[in-house]
């Protein structure tokens, strides 16, 4: 992810356990500017587990519907 500076956040995925019924869990590693960039994009002065997992669904889901437009 980049911002408007041009300065790039890491996310990096740690693991993906599979379920029985086909769902996955996805553990992320993230780096603080990525955090910083979503405290600036949401307007919150604190990242929360939940905010962040959100957060980084919301980019996932948008980029895939640009991409398979």
């Amino acid at each position: 992810m980049t911002d408007t500076q041009g300065d790039t956040s890491t996310i990096e995925i740690l693991a993906v356990d599979e379920n029985d019924d086909g769902t996955a869990v996805i553990t992320f590693d993230l780096d603080e500017k990525f955090i910083e960039l979503y405290k600036q994009d949401t307007g919150k002065k604190r990242a929360t587990k939940k905010g962040l997992e959100k957060f980084l669904l919301e980019i996932l889901q948008k980029s895939i519907s640009d991409r398979y437009k």
